[in-house]
């Protein structure tokens, strides 16, 4: 291992280079074609990437649509440009460093920057994951900040450590992998709650109703604050729920 000399990263693997971002994958800033000129957003088909499309940035690790579209003669007559597929959008305002794929060609807007990765330095889903790690990194540059933005002088200051290829590839598996397991573990874990949260309602539905008889209750013995016990209460409660 060696010291990076990056705050965030700290010691990394003495093979893999530590380099700024704009090295590896070429930035590209977007923009918004003149909302007054109705032809630009009529017969739209280009997809759009912006802040609009936070949401879906937040949860998802490839972007395939947009909730709005510009046309060729929008993207013609403004700085938009229509950018390849497998570049990875970056919010650059409002939340930073929400980061996806995108899986055809689109556009973005003002509000967020596009990294072309290099072939022959860098993987797309890479740089997604170095995202990813970099979170309290972005909150760095926000704090205190009113209305959270990140300018282009930090954006191309950004650095992480790059390994081979090889290693790209490696790592990219793994993570993905782990991360679906820690997905469907969240997900379970979800579902899980949405049932107690159901068996809630029903058990005050019930007693409020007069379903469960309380004139006889008791406090649990094993409960020395006095409040029911509501496993058992959610139990009997559940028979009355539809």
């Amino acid at each position: 291992m060696k010291d990076s000399g990056v705050e965030w990263l700290g010691q990394v693997p003495e093979h893999w280079k530590v380099s700024r971002i704009k090295n590896y994958a070429k930035i590209e800033s977007g923009h918004t074609p003149d909302k007054k000129k109705a032809e630009y957003w009529t017969d739209c088909d280009i997809p759009w990437v912006s802040l609009n499309d936070s949401k879906t940035l937040k949860v998802v690790d490839y972007i395939d649509d947009t909730a709005y579209k510009v046309n060729e003669l929008g993207i013609a007559n403004s700085s938009a440009r229509l950018l390849p597929a497998q570049a990875v959008v970056f919010t650059r305002d409002a939340s930073i460093g929400l980061s996806a794929i995108t899986t055809r060609p689109m556009a973005v807007s003002q509000h967020l920057i596009a990294w072309l990765c290099k072939s022959q330095k860098l993987l797309p889903e890479y740089l997604l994951l170095v995202f990813y790690g970099m979170e309290k990194e972005f909150e760095r540059y926000t704090s205190g900040a009113t209305i959270k933005t990140i300018g282009m002088d930090d954006v191309r200051s950004l650095s992480a450590s790059f390994p081979p290829l090889a290693e790209q590839r490696a790592i990219v598996h793994w993570a993905f992998q782990k991360i679906k397991q820690l997905q469907q573990g969240v997900s379970k874990a979800e579902e899980a709650v949405g049932l107690l949260q159901e068996r809630r309602t029903a058990l005050i539905s019930a007693a409020v109703t007069g379903k469960i008889d309380v004139r006889n209750w008791q406090p649990n013995t094993s409960t020395q604050s006095g409040e029911p016990d509501l496993p058992m209460a959610a139990e009997q409660a559940g028979r009355y729920h539809v």
